[in-house]
């Protein structure tokens, strides 16, 4: 398995299998290459004769997508692949905001600079081959984001973290979303200022780490909630 399938196959990581955790990460996965797309009907149904399943299964792990946002249900006539709408994506980024700033919070000083030599040199590699707005890029952002907030030893935390980061992942192929370059060697300074700052601190660079690049995103959201 490569490491895409390894980042994004997580359902049941606590080591449980069912079918209905097979079932997820086999629709899971068809999302994140791009095989089913914004519109998509699924019929419930031919999923699970595909699959060769029962429905039940093909439903839970259906609506465990639909909770993500991946999903979603269409009164009388049935389940969608989410289309990308503007406020979806700045709430997501909102929510990944949140959660990453916590983090920040939790695992500044002592426990970065106890990793800081593997965070540079993996910060440093995705400021080197980071391709924005494709997914190789993003798969790289969430290695390293991932590697970050696992710092703070808190499996919630990341198991959150990596479901914002995939419907992140999935909205950037979905739609052009105006992020602009990142600035040079974005990620090894985050890690430099993460190693040295206090709480306060590690929250405010780790929001301004987030928030570059996509102002274009911000300022629509901005201007969509002025009254006219």
């Amino acid at each position: 398995m490569d490491r895409k399938k390894r980042i994004i196959q997580t359902a049941g990581s606590s080591g449980k299998t069912s079918l209905s955790v097979d079932v997820y990460n086999e629709i899971l996965t068809r999302l994140m290459d791009n095989r089913l797309v914004p519109g998509t009907m699924l019929n419930r149904r031919n999923v699970a004769e595909e699959l060769g399943v029962s429905v039940a299964p093909v439903l839970e792990a259906m609506l465990q997508l639909e909770m993500e946002g991946f999903l979603e249900s269409v009164p009388r006539k049935g389940s969608f692949v989410k289309p990308v709408r503007q406020e979806d994506i700045y709430g997501q980024l909102m929510v990944r905001e949140a959660l990453e700033c916590q983090g920040a919070r939790l695992y500044c000083g002592k426990l970065v600079r106890a990793k800081r030599e593997h965070l540079i040199k993996t910060a440093d590699e995705l400021d080197k081959h980071i391709s924005i707005g494709t997914p190789v890029g993003w798969e790289k952002e969430i290695h390293f984001h991932l590697s970050l907030i696992s710092l703070a030893d808190c499996e919630p935390l990341s198991q959150a973290f990596l479901k914002t980061m995939r419907l992140g992942l999935f909205y950037g192929m979905n739609q052009m979303l105006g992020i602009q370059s990142h600035p040079e060697n974005k990620h090894v300074t985050l890690v430099r200022n993460l190693c040295k700052a206090d709480p306060n601190e590690a929250e405010e660079f780790m929001r301004r780490h987030i928030r570059s690049g996509k102002e274009n995103i911000l300022e629509k959201s901005a201007n969509s909630r002025r009254p006219k």
